[in-house]
């Protein structure tokens, strides 16, 4: 069973963010929820905006959450009736769709497929790339590379695959994608050379570029077409969960939807509370990586049709579901709670 314990967000950064569960302190008089998260960084912003700055219990929650290494993991909590609500990338309620485990996502963290890549600078001096680069030579020279990714098989290293093969590569033959971690062991994977690009979450590339040893290769969500309108990490709950449970469901919508809406009304805000919750981070790191993907943030956490339309688009290319799925508003996902 997962350990529920409560224990309060506080220091270590990204280091401590990927080796150690994390709980949200409960509300006074709040109704009980719990949740999981499969990663740490920016793009699970709403879930630390809304503890620090009391979204749960200004909705009547009193939320406790616990991250998980990984989205396999984050699912079977849900499954498992270990937990109310996950937050994991919206390729894992795909997959488990096809594997007939279905969910309904309620509310999205980011409406965009916000990862990066970061590169090591004397690797993109040995094969003749740079930052500035078209965005074909740069797919293109992920052959010449080993990329460092959290897991072979989550959405990151799969959104990878997609895109190499979008550019003329096979993803088989062509990428050696390894296994190197969360957060601070994924930086420091890069950093001692391990790997010559890595694919993740801001805002380590802001990080790496500050310790001068590589820059920011790619920017998915503003240079991959597709992926700027794209469930990229969303708020999952069983469909029986939905039903017994609408107004609970309504209740952490609005409170992971009101911390999107923070983005546009109160960014200073938005920037203190990430500087809190990864103190390690350069804060100079921290609000450059929120301000150059708050349009990732989805207003009220809605969602479109476009964005799941994309999605099974690119799911079924890569193979990680062997049938399309219908793309409208109700099946998959719904904004009927949102705010």
């Amino acid at each position: 069973m997962i350990d529920r314990r409560q224990v309060l967000i506080g220091g270590g950064g990204l280091a401590a963010l990927s080796l150690a569960p994390l709980g949200l302190a409960r509300a006074q008089g709040g109704q009980a929820v719990h949740g999981v998260y499969s990663a740490p960084g920016l793009s699970f912003a709403g879930i630390f905006i809304a503890n620090q700055l009391g979204l749960w219990g200004k909705n009547g929650l009193a939320a406790e959450l616990k991250q998980v290494q990984g989205g396999p993991l984050a699912m079977a909590a849900l499954t498992n009736k270990e937990a109310d609500f996950a937050g994991v990338a919206s390729s894992d309620p795909m997959i488990g769709w096809d594997k007939g485990i279905k969910t309904l996502t309620i509310a999205a963290f980011t409406g965009a497929i916000a990862m990066q890549f970061t590169a090591r600078k004397d690797w993109m001096a040995k094969v003749g790339v740079s930052p500035s680069s078209t965005l074909k030579d740069k797919v293109a020279a992920f052959a010449k590379a080993r990329l460092g990714a959290s897991t072979v098989g989550g959405g990151p290293a799969q959104y990878t695959r997609y895109l190499a093969h979008s550019m003329g590569l096979d993803p088989d033959r062509d990428l050696k994608i390894l296994a190197v971690g969360f957060g601070a062991p994924r930086m420091a994977a890069l950093r001692t050379n391990q790997v010559d690009i890595t694919v993740g979450d801001a805002p380590e590339a802001d990080q790496i570029e500050l310790e001068g040893f590589g820059q920011l290769f790619i920017n998915c969500s503003q240079e991959v077409p597709v992926f700027r309108e794209c469930p990229y990490t969303v708020v999952a709950v069983s469909p029986d969960y939905a039903e017994r449970q609408p107004d609970l469901c309504r209740r952490v919508a609005h409170a992971v939807g009101e911390a999107n809406d923070q983005f546009r009304s109160n960014f200073g805000k938005v920037v203190d509370v990430m500087a809190k919750v990864f103190p390690s981070v350069d804060r100079r790191a921290i609000e450059r990586a929120l301000d150059r993907d708050r349009a990732s943030y989805p207003p009220g956490g809605r969602m479109t049709e476009t964005m799941w339309r994309n999605l099974i688009e690119i799911s079924v290319a890569l193979k990680m579901i062997s049938k399309s799925f219908p793309s409208a508003d109700g099946v998959l996902w719904t904004n009927k709670f949102a705010s």
